[in-house]
């Protein structure tokens, strides 16, 4: 069985306390790990510090053939990449190979070819016009990056890669729970070229690891993904330093069909929305509202889809139903439905997966809730599980009033056949992203993350990269000029 180390200046570290990794999908134990302390976290900042000056000059066109040798190396692993990451967080194969695994390479190669980013630009000065102005985005430095355990690969990609395009080294945090692609991408990086001490991984939880980074006063920018709560958290420790924090945390998003939906696809988009990874993703479309009109023909072509939904092994690519991650999860999950119900809520349809499923494994059902008031906690907090909670509307005004009617901002769906509505409806949503007859796809070259409490600052795009650069203004004065010499006249009149 191959066990991990925490990936340190470029090599595998053994030091610390080794833990049995376990598959969601059966229990069953995959490989052991070592979970880092504060010492190996200190460490890793130590080494991604000393490593930064040298990083800093690589030009962008070689940091860029860096990312083009990974995409190479990825390629050629894809399958194996697959196969752990399914195994790791119980998602279906299928989902990890034509979404997790291909997106993944995807993204990389966009960022490995991408022209968006510019190290600096001229500008004009329009109040002295004998100067001009160069402004430079510089690498940080060091930057403390933290991802959850539900989509490890993708999110450790997009912590990494813009990172370290603009000229950063990193420390990195996986989850514990789903470190195994992260330490296989950190390994690959080096293979592809990375110098040692750029990239670190160590393993652990956060209130150590994560707490270190969050306080460290050698880290300039600091990425985090996961919960609000755990946001707040991470704020809390970096507070007595002065760095950036860019945060994606949870969502409660709406998936809103309007009276011309197409209805068949309208359905089909939201079981994509709500039931990929078993709704274990930040963005999922959790909250169902509906217009009264076709209310009853969408619930009943969502059921007959779910119907259809197959159980079974997530490592079998007819399965469709994902594991959930971690047995905690599971009860969180089932502690919220079973509280919803005791409110009056209703099960309108449920996807049994007992004794279809791995003996030993995590799972809850599938399901659609109706009987839902704004003011339950079904309808206002993050589930993250499959499960979907249905309200009503009758008016475009009372819809958006809904959809905006949550602390969190993260992501909204549009089910429409007229576009210029739903185009004007998504310019009055308070979410950072917004899709118009789809859900869940993302682009390298768009900007991701929340309003409100779904996060601050945003990753992938130019934006993710800009994101944790500094921006350098050299003033240029090339020409005489009479501005500037009244303006030295203010202190030196004497001429």
């Amino acid at each position: 069985m191959k066990g991990y180390g925490n990936f340190i200046n470029g090599k595998d570290d053994f030091e610390g306390k080794e833990y049995q990794i376990r598959s969601p999908i059966d229990g069953s134990i995959i490989t052991t790990g070592i979970m880092g302390g504060p010492e190996q976290t200190r460490r890793a900042i130590d080494v991604a510090y000393d490593a930064f000056p040298k990083w800093e000059k690589f030009t962008l066109s070689s940091r860029r053939k860096i990312l083009e040798k990974l995409v190479e190396i990825f390629e050629e692993r894809s399958e194996e990449y697959a196969v752990l990451e399914s195994r790791n967080t119980g998602k279906t194969m299928r989902q990890s190979t034509f979404m997790d695994v291909n997106i993944a390479a995807q993204h990389i190669r966009y960022f490995s070819q991408t022209k968006v980013f510019k190290e600096k630009r001229k500008i004009i000065h329009p109040e002295f016009p004998g100067s001009y102005g160069i402004v430079e985005n510089v690498p940080m430095g060091v930057i403390g990056a933290i991802s959850p355990w539900n989509v490890p690969l993708l999110m450790a990609i997009w912590k990494i890669v813009p990172a370290i395009l603009a000229g950063n080294t990193v420390v990195l945090k996986p989850s514990h729970y789903t470190p195994l692609t992260t330490f296989e991408l950190a390994r690959d990086f080096t293979k592809a070229g990375l110098p040692d001490g750029v990239l670190n991984v160590v393993n652990g939880e956060g209130h150590v690891v994560g707490k270190e980074l969050a306080q460290s006063t050698k880290i300039r920018g600091l990425s985090f993904t996961g919960s609000t709560r755990t946001g707040k958290e991470v704020s809390r420790n970096a507070s007595g330093t002065i760095k950036k924090v860019v945060m994606e945390l949870g969502g409660k998003s709406p998936n809103i069909v309007m009276g011309d939906a197409d209805i068949e696809k309208a359905a089909k988009g939201i079981m994509f929305g709500i039931f990929l990874h078993s709704g274990q993703l930040c963005e999922s479309g959790s909250r169902l509202m509906v217009h009264k009109s076709v209310k009853e023909k969408l619930l009943s072509t969502l059921s007959g889809y779910m119907e259809k939904m197959r159980p079974g092994n997530p490592m079998d690519m007819e399965t469709d139903i994902s594991a959930i991650t971690t047995e905690d999860q599971k009860r969180k999950i089932e502690g919220m439905v079973g509280k919803a119900f005791s409110e009056g809520a209703r099960a309108d349809y449920r996807k049994k997966v007992k004794g279809s499923v791995p003996e030993g494994g995590y799972y809850v059902d599938p399901m659609i809730m109706t009987g839902i008031s704004e003011d339950m906690e079904i309808s206002r907090e993050e589930v993250f599980g499959p499960v979907l909670a249905v309200t009503e509307f009758n008016s475009e005004r009372e819809a958006l009033d809904m959809a905006n009617n949550s602390e969190y901002g993260l992501a909204a769906g549009i089910w429409s056949e007229d576009y210029r509505k739903a185009l004007r409806f998504a310019g009055n949503l308070k979410a950072g992203t917004v899709w118009i007859n789809d859900y869940h796809l993302i682009s390298a070259a768009a900007p991701r993350g929340g309003f409100k409490n779904s996060g601050i600052g945003r990753e992938l795009g130019a934006e993710g990269i800009y994101e944790f650069t500094e921006s350098r203004h050299i003033f240029v004065s090339d020409k005489e000029n009479d501005l500037l010499e009244m303006s030295f006249g203010l202190v030196n009149s004497g001429d």
